[in-house]
C-alpha cells in the first residue's frame, strides 16, 4: 500500500467558499471554467425593474453561486464518479507485481539466508514510501520525467547500498551464494522501483499490463509446487529477471522520451521533511512484517500473508472513499462548522470500517488459547492462529497509518507506525514476563490498532493542513 499524499491545504480555520459560473458542470473538480458570454446591454426602461426572484438569480449566467447551492428545479445532477474504486483496484494490481516476483523466485530465495529478503523489503519499501511522497510533488512541477529521474536516482542509491552490504556482509548473513543474494536484492529493488514510478507518473494501468509476465511465471511456479507438471519445461529463473527489467523499462519510459528541456524540479524543504516522515513509516511497516514472519513457526508465511491479501483491497477502497468524501465536503459546505461536522460524520463511518480487523484479530488471539486440548496439542496450530491474528491486526494498523498520511498527518502517522517496533524492542527491558515473541507482537499490534482508532477520532477536525 503506497502512500500518495493528497493535495495540500492552507491551515485556515474557516472554509473558503468556492464559486464558479453556473454554466460549469457541478461535478467538475479540475476542468477550467466554461466561458460564458456577457449579457447584451439592455436599454433603460421607463419604470424601474422589479427585484429578481431566487429562481431568476440562479438561472442568470452572470451570477456566481456556490458549488453546493441547490440546483434549479427540474435540473438533473450529474452522476457521481467514484474514482477511488478504480484507483484502489489499480494499486492492488500494482502490489501483485512484487508479490508475483517473490512467488516466482521461491526457488532462489530458498538458497539464501533469511535476512536477504527481509533486508531487501526493508530497503525497498522504505525507499518507495519516501520517494513516492517527494515524487508526487516533483511531478506536479516538473512533469513525469523529473519525477522518474528522482525515483530512479533514489533507487539507484539504494541499489548501491545493497551492493556494498553484500560485498562486506559475512556469509552467515547472506548464505553460501553471495552473487545470488546480490541478484535477488537487485531484482526486488527493481520491482519496487517499478511500482513507485508507476504510482508517481500515473502509469499504473500500463504497468499492471506489463507485469503480466511476472504473474504468469508465478502461476507456473505455483503449479509446479502443487504437482502439476507442464509438458514443456519453463526456465523461470532465466525469464524472471527479463520480465522484471521489461516492466521497469516501461515504468521509467518518461526518461527516454524526447521533451523540452526545463528547469529541474527539486523537492522543497517541507517536502523533504514530509518524505522523512514517510521514510519512518515505510521502515516501521517493513520491520513489523519481519517481526511477524520470524516470530511464526519455522518462518511460515502462509497464515501471516493470508489476512493481509484479503484486507488490502477492502482497506484501500475504504481509505479512498474517506479521502473522496473529505474532498467533497470542501464543496458541499459553506462554513467551517459545517465542514467539521461533515468530516466527523465521515470519520465515524470510517472508524466503523476499521473496527472489524481489531475485533477479528482479538477474537483469533483469544481463540488461540481457548481452543480444545486435542487441537492445541497439534504442532504449530496455536502459532498459526496467532499468526492469522497478527496479520489481521497488522492490516488494520497499515490502514490507520495510510489514512492519517492521506489526511496530511504525516507526523502522527509516523508515530503510530513506529509504535509496534519500538514497543517490541522495549518489552525485554520492562519488568513483566514475556509470553513469547509471537504473542508479544500480537499484543502490541492490538494495542496500536486501538490507539490508532482513538487518534483518528481525535484528528477529525475541520483544520486540515
Amino acid at each position: 500500500m503506497t502512500i500518495t499524499p493528497s493535495r495540500p491545504r492552507r491551515p485556515n480555520t474557516a472554509i473558503r467558499s468556492r464559486r464558479r459560473p453556473a454554466a460549469e458542470p457541478r461535478h467538475s473538480l479540475s476542468d477550467p471554467p466554461i466561458p460564458v458570454a456577457p449579457p447584451e446591454p439592455v436599454p433603460p426602461a421607463a419604470h424601474p425593474p422589479a427585484a429578481p426572484s431566487e429562481t431568476d438569480r440562479l438561472e442568470d449566467p452572470t451570477t456566481l453561486r456556490f458549488r453546493h447551492a441547490a440546483p434549479v428545479r427540474g435540473s438533473r445532477r450529474a452522476p457521481v464518479r467514484r474514482y477511488y474504486l478504480g484507483a484502489a483496484l489499480l494499486r492492488c494490481g500494482l502490489y501483485l507485481g512484487p508479490l508475483s516476483v517473490a512467488v516466482a523466485g521461491a526457488g532462489p530465495l530458498s538458497q539464501v539466508a533469511w535476512p536477504v529478503p527481509l533486508l531487501t523489503l526493508l530497503l525497498g519499501w522504505t525507499a518507495a514510501q519516501a520517494l513516492t511522497s517527494a515524487g508526487v510533488a516533483v511531478a506536479r512541477r516538473g512533469g513525469p520525467a523529473a519525477a522518474a529521474r528522482l525515483i530512479g536516482g533514489g533507487f539507484a542509491a539504494v541499489a548501491g547500498l545493497w551492493s556494498a552490504l553484500v560485498w562486506v556482509a559475512p556469509t552467515a548473513l547472506l548464505g553460501p551464494h553471495r552473487v545470488l543474494a546480490l541478484v535477488i536484492g537487485l531484482g526486488g529493488l527493481t520491482s519496487l522501483a517499478t511500482v513507485t514510478a508507476a504510482v508517481v507518473t500515473r502509469a499504473a494501468a500500463a504497468i499492471v499490463r506489463w507485469s503480466l509476465p511476472c504473474w504468469l511465471l508465478a502461476g507456473i511456479a505455483l503449479a509446479g509446487t502443487a504437482g502439476f507438471a507442464l509438458p514443456i519445461p519453463v526456465p523461470i529463473d532465466t525469464l524472471l529477471p527479463a520480465a522484471i527489467v521489461v516492466a521497469a523499462i516501461r515504468a521509467f519510459r518518461p526518461l527516454f522520451l524526447p521533451g523540452k528541456p526545463g528547469r529541474p524540479a527539486r523537492p522543497t524543504g517541507a517536502e523533504i521533511r514530509r518524505g522523512g516522515g514517510y521514510l519512518i513509516i515505510g521502515a516501521s511497516q517493513a520491520i513489523c512484517v519481519g517481526l511477524l514472519w520470524r516470530a511464526g513457526p519455522s518462518g511460515s508465511t502462509m497464515p501471516f500473508w493470508l489476512p493481509l491479501l484479503l484486507a488490502v483491497p477492502i482497506l484501500e477502497a475504504l481509505i479512498g472513499w474517506h479521502s473522496d468524501q473529505v474532498e467533497a465536503a470542501l464543496d458541499a459546505t459553506e462554513s467551517g462548522a459545517d465542514y467539521g461536522k461533515r468530516v466527523r460524520g465521515v470519520t465515524l463511518i470510517t472508524l466503523a470500517g476499521l473496527l472489524p480487523p481489531l475485533a477479528v484479530g482479538c477474537a483469533l488471539a483469544v481463540a488461540a488459547y481457548r481452543m480444545p486440548i486435542e487441537l492445541a496439542e497439534l504442532q504449530g496450530t496455536r502459532a498459526g492462529v496467532l499468526e492469522l491474528a497478527g496479520g489481521t491486526l497488522l492490516g488494520g494498523v497499515f490502514a490507520i497509518t495510510f489514512l492519517l498520511a492521506a489526511r496530511t498527518r504525516s507526523g502522527v502517522a509516523a508515530a503510530v507506525a513506529a509504535t509496534p517496533p519500538l514497543a517490541v524492542a522495549a518489552l525485554p527491558l520492562l519488568p513483566v514476563p514475556s509470553a513469547g515473541a509471537l504473542p508479544d507482537a500480537v499484543t502490541v499490534l492490538a494495542a496500536t490498532h486501538a490507539v490508532g482508532l482513538v487518534v483518528i477520532a481525535l484528528t477529525a477536525t475541520h483544520r486540515q493542513r
